[in-house]
């Protein structure tokens, strides 16, 4: 049977991250993912230059950071000065909806940038974790993922756009994969902000084709966020699986070999990988010895329990909620209680309305919530959360008299409460339980923390920095990835046996010709924007 199908992948395929795959058939195409290339966006922006938010899409369509395609984007931040005709002169037909594998922003981040007509899939997991988020970050244009506000022509500054403040916040619309709870539907259609309502679809479960002759199925996999999914597509008489991003190693490790499984019964006609964790030649030494979740958590429950007394921080990554309660049982294992930031706690509570086995139990005793210092007044999610938990409170004071009992989760951009708690911080750990620093600016992070670490009188173990050179280099003994290494890699790819394979989301595409040479005639070659045909059975 012939197809006269495609795949088009639009950012990604030479990157990590970015990920933006594009699948038509005849009149319907769907896009799977459209992430935040950082890669490309480092390019030209760091912390203090960033795109101008008056402008709407204008800097990043400029630069290349987002495609040029006809129905991608919000026509409310394509500017008449620059773009007199909307989007008539892209290249391409609109989309009509968006398949998201997960929540990380370089899968899904740039979905703040696309017309809201376009329904996002996801699972109920990944939208509650979105909108905590969102409401937790700072209110821009880059980060409207789960809601958005209308721009409108600045009245006296042409070309300039501005938000229509006396509008209610719009939801994004969403259909879930898997059940939609009420709790969840309650949380999303709650407000935002203390003088704006809530407007728009509300979730509801996904149910048919997610296009004419498209049909999808999801199924989860392990991944260092919880909510994640890889999908099959039927598309044109033809199959299509896309991995996302995966590994076998977490604590939902049997998800991802029940997807294996599929991929070996069913035998798609197209593969999408991720390769993220492939070497560059066979000539590269092998990695670390893989760590599993449980390793990680053997591991530091050892270290923390050699610090009897002393004040120790857990680093670990944001949304990781498998991470976090990992430290929950190291906590107590070792007589303390988990202090978390109150976005962590908001991050919980929200995950709850969609998972209720998410740890909540915010209390004395239970888990605690750092009380920083402010002299502002409290954002609405802010007050949710001191509502909610109002005895699981600890400040600075409390916890550097008595610093044995606690163990704190902090980051490098926590690193400023160590000042209110070095009266108890001398002799301390930071443990570091997340990844490897990815591009210059980030080594510069760890420069600086290290110096944090080093003024508060504390060890820091899982990283370290050669004085020397200024280099980070990290041990990984505290941290588990959240991408398969290449050997599950390349188990994947071949028993899947697909007909073609795309790599995607790696740095390094070549790897899988290489180290599978009896598979290297059907590794399609990937330019952004071409499409690749998919055939037939």
């Amino acid at each position: 049977m012939g197809s006269g199908a495609s795949v088009t992948v639009l950012d990604g395929h030479d990157c990590i991250g970015g990920t933006k795959i594009l699948v038509s058939s005849g009149s319907s195409r769907v896009l799977m993912d459209f992430g935040t290339n950082y890669k490309r966006f480092q390019r030209y922006y760091e912390e203090f230059v960033r795109p101008r938010p008056g402008r709407g899409l204008v800097d990043l369509l400029a630069l290349g950071i987002l495609p040029r395609r006809r129905g991608f984007y919000r026509p409310d931040l394509l500017p008449t000065s620059e773009f007199p005709h909307g989007d008539a002169e892209f290249p391409g037909e609109p989309p009509s909806a968006v398949l998201l594998t997960h929540g990380h922003l370089d899968h899904c981040g740039a979905i703040s940038s696309l017309d809201p007509k376009l329904p996002v899939y996801a699972t109920a997991t990944t939208l509650a974790m979105l909108r905590a988020w969102q409401e937790t970050t700072l209110q821009d244009v880059s980060n409207e993922v789960t809601y958005y506000r209308l721009r409108a022509p600045h009245p006296g500054k042409s070309g300039v756009l501005t938000s229509v403040r006396e509008e209610p916040h719009r939801r994004r619309e969403f259909r879930i994969f898997d059940e939609c709870p009420t709790p969840l539907r309650d949380l999303v259609q709650s407000p935002v902000g203390k003088r704006s309502g809530m407007d728009g679809p509300l979730p509801a479960r996904a149910s048919g084709p997610v296009s004419d002759g498209i049909h999808v199925r999801a199924m989860p996999v392990d991944h260092s966020v919880w909510g994640a999914s890889a999908f099959f597509l039927e598309v044109d008489g033809a199959e299509i699986a896309y991995s996302g991003d995966l590994r076998f190693h977490g604590a939902h490790g049997k998800a991802t070999e029940s997807f294996l499984q599929q991929l070996e019964h069913r035998r798609p006609d197209i593969l999408i990988v991720e390769g993220t964790r492939l070497r560059r030649t066979n000539d590269e030494p092998p990695g670390r010895p893989e760590r599993s979740e449980d390793d990680v958590e053997r591991h530091a429950r050892a270290t923390v329990q050699e610090y009897p007394g002393r004040f120790v921080v857990a680093d670990f990554g944001p949304r990781n909620v498998e991470r976090l309660a990992t430290f929950r049982r190291v906590a107590l294992a070792a007589g303390r209680e988990l202090v978390l930031t109150a976005k962590d706690a908001y991050l919980l509570t929200c995950l709850s309305t969609a998972d209720p086995t998410v740890p909540v139990d915010l209390r004395p005793g239970g888990m605690r919530i750092y009380e920083k210092p402010s002299a502002g007044a409290e954002r609405l999610w802010q007050e949710t959360v001191r509502r909610r938990y109002p005895d699981a409170y600890v400040d600075a004071e409390e916890i550097a008299a008595n610093p044995g009992r606690w163990l704190v989760a902090f980051s490098f951009f926590d690193a400023n409460e160590l000042i209110d708690l070095r009266r108890g911080t001398r002799g301390g750990l930071w443990l570091y339980s997340s990844s490897e620093a990815h591009g210059e600016e980030q080594e510069f992070d760890f420069v600086r923390l290290q110096n944090w670490i080093d003024w508060a009188g504390m060890r820091a173990i899982g990283f370290s920095v050669d004085r020397a050179t200024g280099t980070p280099e990290f041990t990984g003994e505290y941290h588990a990835s959240g991408h398969a290494p290449e050997g599950d890699l390349l188990r994947l790819v071949e028993r899947a046996n697909p007909r073609i394979i795309i790599p995607v989301h790696t740095e390094n595409p070549a790897r899988y010709a290489e180290a599978l040479p009896g598979f290297a005639a059907r590794i399609a070659a990937v330019t952004d924007g071409t499409p690749i045909p998919v055939g037939g059975r």
